[in-house]
């Protein structure tokens, strides 16, 4: 799906006043006059509840178009058309004549298989349980078999209908047969109404906030017309009724009924004003405008708090996310890695050009026209953030080239002490080896003095190289860590030293880095500060690893300012530098790296 940012255009006509609206209209008038038609002769004595039904058919009507003209709503929008009419044609049975007594139960049948069924489609348009599907499948069987049981075993007389024409088979009447058939199809419908609710009550802890939000109103409803259903078809469910009671109850079932198209409505209009108030939100929340309150923004307005976002960059021709990383992207604009069940919109400018892409929880994919109205009230945000994301992926760049640079670093330093280790100490041992043969062997006491003074400074430049070897790259950092490594630095810097240092294992640059910089720490607090106890502790932190140096010394200038050569290697790590000190309480730096 893609959503094309652009300048608002203005209607000629009100919405009201569409083709939607015409056909809803159409509609509603078609039903209301084939129900006064067919109710006529019941009409005329009963206005009010000829009024009634007239309203019921004529709304259901017009909220199936509307409707069936709604995306996915519109399997549910074309059963409630299916079932103002037959509720309509439920009325024929009025004229005690003819077919329209043995059709009206199945008419009465249909409209409410065809109204249950459609609200357990709606809104998503399909079965999502399986305690729908084995619902919908029960109740096509009863509401088709009870009502052929009925004219099967029975004289039209024993079913309300005593009118000369009436045209009835009665293959096998039986009275006693017919009045089991009455009790069964009782139970039957008793049984389906509490069983739809139970079926309807189960769905809504399954929904998301805004498909439970629009469905609450017509799930308590439709049970409302359920149960109102079964108990007042239990009245007439016996033989020889009178035709006025039967018609009654269909007014007073009509009259419930008609609580199924106010809270359609009622949902629909409370959707469309979501979608109203969500530019004026969207502009709320967005101010001043960011990457971050953007996304936020969206995930507000959408209650969805798993959306993702990311902004196309031009200049490096990838996507980015709010920190200005790459993500990679497949083909046809589906981010790698896409978990199942999510929804993907490419946002587009005026100009057709990329400007995003939007990852949303599935079940948004029901709500399409609120997350359109989302988008397009957050497009001049969305361009800003877009500008903002290029710019942290400029920066990204850089940190990624530093990170790079600092992994280098590392590998060389480690190449250069295997060097100084393999090569220059062999070669200078190997050497002193060779003066002391030419000691021993010698018998001029000017050579062995000479000889002896050669080894002496060798010893000295060996010492320095081993030094400066350690320095470069410590042997014991890369085979034991990072403990082992500060307590050898520890006694060598002339002051009490307490170490708190996880034993844990981190990649080779990082625990690099972070010794390097350690020891530029301790050997501030000891040279500059004069502290008389220093603390280190290195730990972890859920997906962060947090170093501190705390020292009891007073600095002679800004401390701040004297370590400032530390952020950079550890910036360059994604990481940050804390230091805080005054010359009362000492000084404590802080280090903190992700470990991910």
């Amino acid at each position: 799906m893609v959503v094309v940012i652009s300048a608002p255009r203005r209607r000629r006509t009100p919405p009201w006043f569409g083709a939607e609206a015409r056909r809803a209209a159409v509609a509603g008038l078609a039903a209301a006059a084939l129900a006064l038609a067919a109710g006529w002769p019941y009409w005329q004595a009963h206005r009010i509840a000829a009024a009634v039904t007239v309203v019921t058919c004529a709304a259901l009507a017009a909220e199936g178009v509307l409707l069936a003209t709604g995306g996915r709503a519109g399997r549910t929008g074309r059963l409630l058309v299916f079932a103002s009419f037959a509720w309509a044609v439920n009325w024929f049975a009025s004229w005690d004549a003819g077919v329209w007594p043995m059709l009206s139960p199945y008419a009465q049948a249909e409209f409410y298989l065809a109204l249950s069924v459609g609200m357990l489609l709606y809104p998503t348009g399909r079965l999502e349980y399986l305690p729908d599907k084995v619902w919908a499948v029960a109740a096509c069987v009863v509401l088709v078999v009870c009502p052929t049981g009925m004219w099967v075993f029975s004289e039209p007389e024993w079913a309300a209908f005593r009118g000369g024409s009436v045209w009835w088979p009665a293959l096998y009447p039986d009275l006693d047969v017919f009045r089991v058939v009455l009790e069964v199809s009782t139970g039957l419908y008793v049984v389906l109404a509490l069983t739809f609710a139970i079926v309807l009550l189960l769905r809504l802890p399954r929904m998301g906030r805004l498909k439970r939000v629009l469905t609450l109103p017509v799930t308590l409803a439709v049970m409302v017309v359920g149960v109102a259903a079964a108990l007042t078809q239990k009245p007439v469910m016996q033989a020889s009724v009178p035709l006025d009671e039967l018609l009654k109850v269909y007014a007073i079932q009509g009259a419930v009924v008609v609580l199924v198209p106010l809270t359609l409505l009622a949902s629909g209009l409370r959707a469309r004003f979501a979608e109203l108030t969500v530019a004026g939100r969207m502009l709320r929340l967005t101010a001043p405008v960011t990457v971050e309150r953007v996304r936020d923004a969206l995930r507000d307005v959408l209650h969805d708090p798993t959306l993702h976002l990311w902004f196309w960059a031009p200049d490096e021709g990838v996507y980015v996310d709010t920190e200005g990383r790459p993500v990679a992207i497949e083909p046809g604009g589906s981010p790698a890695g896409e978990a199942a069940g999510r929804w993907r919109r490419e946002v587009l400018t005026a100009a057709g050009d990329p400007l995003a892409i939007v990852e949303l929880g599935g079940a948004l994919r029901d709500h399409g026209t609120l997350v359109e109205a989302a988008l397009v009230a957050g497009g001049r945000a969305l361009e800003t953030a877009r500008l903002q994301a290029t710019v942290h992926a400029n920066l990204e760049q850089v940190r990624s080239a530093y990170e790079r640079l600092v992994r280098a670093e590392t590998v060389e330093r480690e190449r250069l002490a295997r060097d100084l280790h393999d090569g220059a100490q062999q070669r200078l041992l190997a050497l002193g080896a060779m003066l002391g043969t030419l000691e021993a062997v010698t018998g001029d006491a000017a050579v062995k003095e000479h000889t002896r003074t050669c080894r002496r400074e060798l010893k000295a430049a060996l010492g320095e190289l081993r030094a400066l070897a350690r320095e470069v790259q410590p042997a014991l950092l890369a085979q034991a860590g990072l403990g082992p490594a500060l307590e050898v630095v520890a006694e060598r810097v002339g002051t009490r030293v307490r170490l708190d240092v996880a034993p844990d294992r981190y990649p080779r640059e990082m625990e690099t880095t972070l010794f390097a910089v350690l020891c530029e720490a301790l050997s501030y607090a000891v040279q500059r500060a004069r502290a008389t106890c220093v603390s280190v502790r290195v730990r972890p932190d859920g997906r962060r690893l947090v170093a501190e140096v705390s020292d009891d010394g007073g600095s002679p200038g800004d401390p701040a300012a004297d370590l400032a050569g530390l952020s950079g290697r550890i910036r360059a790590l994604r990481g940050h530098v804390e230091v805080d000190g005054d010359p009362a309480r000492g000084t404590t730096v802080r280090v903190v790296l992700p470990c991910e």
